[in-house]
Formats: structure tokens, sequence, C-alpha cells
């Protein structure tokens, strides 16, 4: 792949965890600060939106990655102009704040035409417009800013690795919890589930960093058993000490998942330093 390949791909990631960050901080801090549970349930808006805090807000914010790719792609074509130009970031915003949010095509939240046609209170266009602004200022200011951060060689793959066990530890979890039917939002509130799932990442983390030094295959396989037992055989032992809402055998199945992706993730950088 040439390197204009290799820049915009990276450009895409760039964007893509500029948005997720945004719009997940954001929605952390004013679903908070004007009650979005409260909100959500106003006249007409219940009908609207769905429950704040029930399933398809956990899901959330695993889409916005999806998001995040597909805002990156469009982006690519403002890439080498507008995005060059200086002050670029008031530009990107007053593109996404003028075309995004207020101009959008049909009656949004928080949109002229949101407010205008739709049966909407007025309430909530107000309470939700600051998350929209705010989030696409600060995505805005990020893609544009030229900020680096640079992960230290020597843990990057262990980083990486743990990065990846994280991801795929809640995605599991909610996938369990689906799958039970239980309440997610009640499963997700244990403090010391969290605890678990610190002590299985640190686990990982050390553990990978002593792996990538060692070629021997019976290390692979210690490595791979030991990866397993810290991110499926802990949380599934405390599910059931704890008599949670998620006991059940399947966990071993979906938080083990991560132990796949790591595995993949493992071939693939080993080949390509192979090459």
């Amino acid at each position: 792949m040439n390197e204009t390949g290799n820049q915009k791909i990276k450009f895409v990631i760039k964007v893509t965890v500029a948005h997720f960050f945004s719009y997940f901080i954001c929605g952390l801090i004013f679903s908070k600060l004007f009650d979005y549970q409260t909100l959500f349930k106003l006249d007409n808006v219940q009908y609207f939106m769905k429950d704040a805090f029930g399933t398809s807000s956990l899901i959330g914010p695993f889409i916005q990655i999806l998001r995040g790719i597909i805002i990156g792609c469009i982006l690519l074509i403002l890439k080498d102009n507008i995005l060059k130009m200086k002050n670029s970031w008031l530009y990107l915003w007053i593109i996404f704040a003028g075309l995004g949010i207020l101009c959008t095509p049909g009656a949004s939240p928080a949109s002229i035409e949101g407010i205008i046609y739709s049966q909407l209170p007025l309430e909530f266009h107000l309470k939700t417009a600051p998350e929209l602004f705010i989030q696409t200022l600060l995505f805005s200011l990020w893609v544009t800013g030229d900020f680096k951060f640079k992960i230290p060689e020597k843990i990057k793959i262990p980083v990486i690795v743990t990065a990846i066990s994280g991801v795929g530890f809640s995605i599991g979890g909610i996938i369990l919890a689906l799958v039970l039917k239980a309440d997610v939002m009640a499963s997700a509130s244990d403090p010391f589930a969290f605890v678990i799932m610190f002590l299985s990442l640190v686990i990982v983390f050390f553990m990978t960093k002593f792996y990538i030094n060692h070629t021997e295959k019976y290390i692979s396989v210690i490595y791979y058993i030991l990866c397993y037992v810290s991110l499926a055989g802990l949380p599934t032992a405390y599910n059931y000490l704890t008599n949670s809402l998620l006991k059940s055998p399947l966990s071993l199945i979906f938080s083990g998942l991560p132990v796949i992706a790591i595995g993949i993730y493992l071939f693939f950088t080993k080949k390509y330093k192979e090459i």
C-alpha cells in the first residue's frame, strides 16, 4: 500500500476515535446535566426516542465506531482543502453545525424544521442542542488539531491487545445480557464487576508483555489458556458466586470471544513483522 493510502487510513482512524470519544464524553455529561431519562419521557418524545438508559444506549457507543468510519471516509473529500486552511476547525464546525444540526433535510431535534414541523416540545430541542453543538465542536477541534500520542514501542502490542480485550469484554457482556433477557442496566451497575474486568485486563496486559518476547510453542498454549481464564473464567466465576443476573454457562462462550480477536491480531502482527 502506498503512503497516500496509509495516510488516508490513519486519517479515517483519527476521525473515528475523535467521533467516538467526543460523542461518549458529551453524551455522558449532558445526559446527566439535563436528565435525559426524564426528558425522553416528555409528551411526544417518548414516541420518538427510546429509553435514555435502555439497551440501545449501551449498544450506541459501539455503533459510533461505524458512524466514525463513515464520517472519516466522507471527510477525505475535505482533507486536502478545507482541513488544511487556517482556522480549519471553525470551517468544519460550521459545516457540521449548519448542515448537520440546524439545516438537516428532515425534521430532526434542534433543527429549524424540527422546531417548526415536528410535534416534539421546544424543551426537548433546547436541552438536546448543547450536546450536539459542543460534541461537533470538540470533534472539529480534534480532527483538525495536530495532537500526537505515541505509545512506546515495547508496550504497543500489549496495550492494543488489552484494548481489544476491554472492548470485547464489554460487547460480550452486552450480548450475554440480551440473550438472557436480563436487565442490561442492572447488570451493568455492579461496581465490583468492573473490578473483575480491570483485574482481567491487567492480567492480559502483563501476560502479553511476557508472551511477545518468547516464541516457544508451549508458551503460546499457556498464554491463550490464561487469556481465556482471565477474560471468561473470572467473570463467569464471579457471576455464579454473586448470583448475578448474568449467571450462565453461556458466559464462558461470549466472554471468551476476545481471545479469538487477540489471536487474529497477534497472528497478523507476526506475519507483518516477517515480511
